[in-house]
């Protein structure tokens, strides 16, 4: 029986070629498509001609072949054409363009002049098709279409943002090799990268081949390769160097120059080399700059020359140079390594001041190194006029405080630097409430320390272990052993907090302390028999204490009747035996 055509229905795309010219749909789809880009006029790439939503009747009629054909038809509309290659990338379309496709527009939005959408383009093709060889296919797709060797620099430079940087070195030689000559722009978004990564014989062969092939470096290029020469080498090099291509190239040094070589004499603690060429500069008609100034302060700090850094600082102000917020970090960094705080939190105070607003990095490394000096009156004193002047304290900054204030035994400080905290947006963590619970525990602010937990839980922070562990450890120390008990049973009903045997210990000793010694036995069989918990510090606190009392069948009793739980004896153990057996001689 023969099947029935339904009314209507779209021959598939592999019927085309079945049909007559005049009835193929993908023929008249190419048609439509092409009639549409050329009367186009799209100011911009992202103005798309197409609607892949309402366009969706043309879709099954497109493949890669159809897509070849009308870039062909349209490249000389190449905004255009971009904006329908878009389209063939977006759903419900979803069709890939291949290495023709890229190359031919790549081509045309180059010729057109239009090269940043040709490089964004090529940044496209190469992540699209990574394992294509981009060059062959430019050079393949010139065949049928205008096109403009600066398509070959855009690579090269789409290949360096694609983090390709050996295929771009090798993607320059070969188009070299090919008779055509990269730009001097492309040339240094090569030496930028491999100056950065400090490959220096890379950077002198890539300027060989650029003065090879004629093309003239400038000041940007000789910038960058005196900075790889005081970065890899010594800085003598690249004065050499830089005297050498004002000789014989002509080249007239900048600001940007100078400081480079300022920068690299610093680096090697050469500050009087960097001094004379600081005072050469104004005579060859180059004045120093802020970042002249900044690169010489650090330098002078680094050798802990203060007063000089300080005195070269304010000379630069006086000079008309207003200092940034940079400048001012150098100074202030140098004065914190030499300890010397007065003089920094001076700087600070002015910077801020100055307009300049109080970064966290700044923050910190004035906070810890008036921690590490023993100067923390000063610093909240600090701290507080910051924050009285509008300043927001970083949180790393209170962190380092309450530390600080924590290990000084300052709980009051440190609840009151916590509000600080809170009213500087700052929602505290589990951590520092445990670190300001345990300071008021371990000066027997019992009372204290529960209220900040109950302030702990009204802001969703769970208590946990530790939390628990300095409340029990001050209530035992207290002689309130029973209570630390009941607090252990009550979290673990309402927070699930599994007990260690550090919170056994402390519960063991209360008991011993108070000479409730049947009450410690019970907790230490508590903690085996409930939680696996076998606290051997406990177990020898216990015994101890019947040997303190000259009863030593009792200690033998219960070392038996612990054996039986799995305790070992140990060392201590033994200790305190001969330590109750002395005691009844």
């Amino acid at each position: 029986m023969r099947a029935v055509t339904k009314p209507n229905t779209i021959p598939s795309p592999s019927l085309g070629s079945l049909l007559p010219p005049s009835l193929d749909p993908s023929i008249s789809v190419i048609s439509l498509i092409t009639s549409r880009l050329s009367s186009h006029q799209s100011p911009s790439a992202t103005s798309l001609p197409l609607d892949p939503i309402t366009e969706r009747h043309l879709i099954p009629f497109l493949g890669p072949t159809q897509v070849t054909r009308i870039l062909l038809l349209s490249l000389s509309h190449p905004l255009s054409s971009l904006s329908f290659l878009h389209w063939t990338l977006s759903p419900p379309v979803s069709l890939t363009p291949s290495p023709l496709h890229f190359s031919l527009l790549s081509h045309s939005l180059s010729f057109s002049r239009h090269f940043s959408h040709s490089l964004s383009l090529l940044s496209l093709f190469i992540s699209t098709h990574p394992a294509t060889n981009h060059l062959r296919s430019l050079l393949s797709a010139s065949e049928f279409c205008n096109w403009d060797p600066s398509v070959f620099s855009l690579l090269i430079k789409a290949l360096i943002k694609q983090n390709r940087l050996d295929d771009a070195l090798d993607t320059c030689h070969r188009v070299i090799d090919l008779g055509f000559s990269p730009d001097v722009h492309t040339f240094n978004s090569l030496l930028n990268p491999l100056v950065k990564l400090g490959s220096l014989e890379e950077c002198w062969d890539l300027y060989y081949q650029m003065k090879r092939v004629n093309v003239i470096p400038n000041t940007y290029t000789y910038n960058m390769l005196i900075r790889a020469l005081c970065e890899g080498e010594d800085v003598i090099k690249a004065k050499e160097f830089l005297e050498e291509i004002e000789d014989e190239d002509g080249f007239s040094p900048d600001v940007v120059t100078y400081n480079t070589i300022l920068n690299g004499y610093c680096k090697k603690r050469r500050l009087n080399a960097a001094f004379h060429l600081f005072d050469v500069m104004p005579l060859r008609g180059i004045e120093p700059n802020l970042v002249s100034y900044t690169i010489l302060i650090g330098g002078l700090c680094r050798d802990e020359r203060l007063k000089d850094a300080r005195k070269l600082f304010d000379n630069m102000c006086k000079r008309g140079i207003g200092p940034d917020s940079h400048v001012y970090k150098v100074l202030i960094q140098g004065y914190c390594k030499a300890g010397r705080m007065r003089e920094a939190r001076q700087l600070l105070l002015e910077m801020v001041a100055s307009g300049f607003g109080l970064d966290d990095f700044t923050c910190e490394l004035v906070v810890e190194s008036h921690v590490n000096v023993g100067k923390l009156l000063s610093c909240l004193n600090l701290v507080a006029l910051l924050r009285r002047q509008g300043n927001r304290i970083s949180l790393g900054s209170y962190i380092l405080l309450i530390k600080a204030l924590c290990i000084e035994r300052k709980p009051h400080a440190t609840k009151d630097l916590l509000k600080w905290m809170v009213g500087d947006g700052f929602q505290p963590n589990i951590k520092v409430y445990n670190m300001i619970i345990n300071c008021f525990c371990e000066c027997d602010y019992i009372k204290e320390a529960f209220e900040l937990k109950e302030e702990m839980e009204t802001r969703g922070i769970t208590p946990n272990l530790d939390t628990c562990s300095s409340l029990i450890g001050c209530l035992c120390l207290l002689g309130r052993t029973i209570e630390g008990e009941a607090l252990m049973e009550e979290e673990l009903v309402k927070f699930g907090v599994k007990p260690d045997a550090v919170m056994c210990t402390k519960l063991v000793k209360g008991f011993c302390k108070e000479g409730n010694l049947s009450k410690a036995e019970s907790v230490l069989r508590h903690f085996v028999e409930s939680f696996g918990v076998h606290d051997n510090l406990g177990y020898n606190a216990l015994l101890r204490a019947y040997c303190e009392q000259c009863d030593v069948d009792k200690a033998f009793e219960l070392q038996d009747r612990m054996a039986e739980l799995g305790f070992i004896a140990n060392a201590d153990t033994c200790k305190s035996i001969i330590y109750g057996l002395s005691k009844q001689l």
